[in-house]
């Protein structure tokens, strides 16, 4: 589950070209933060919520919105 949505978010920004200090900029945050994002370090879903959303036979995705596109 995890896994799915980091692909997906490496993947984006691999298409639109960003650097990671490109989109620390863009999220007003350090480049180190977004680095630890995007090789998963940083901000994965707690085991207890996967668990969970596994025995429900649910999971968390991420999908384009109508938002910002690059």
């Amino acid at each position: 589950m995890n896994e799915s949505i980091l692909n997906t978010v490496r993947n984006e920004v691999e298409k639109r070209g960003l650097t990671h200090q490109e989109l620390a900029d863009q999220l007003n945050m350090p480049r180190s933060q977004v680095t630890r994002m995007l090789n998963g370090k940083s901000g994965r879903i707690p085991d207890g919520w996967a668990a969970l959303l596994h025995a429900l036979g649910l999971e968390v995705v991420a999908k384009r919105t109508g938002g910002r596109r690059g």
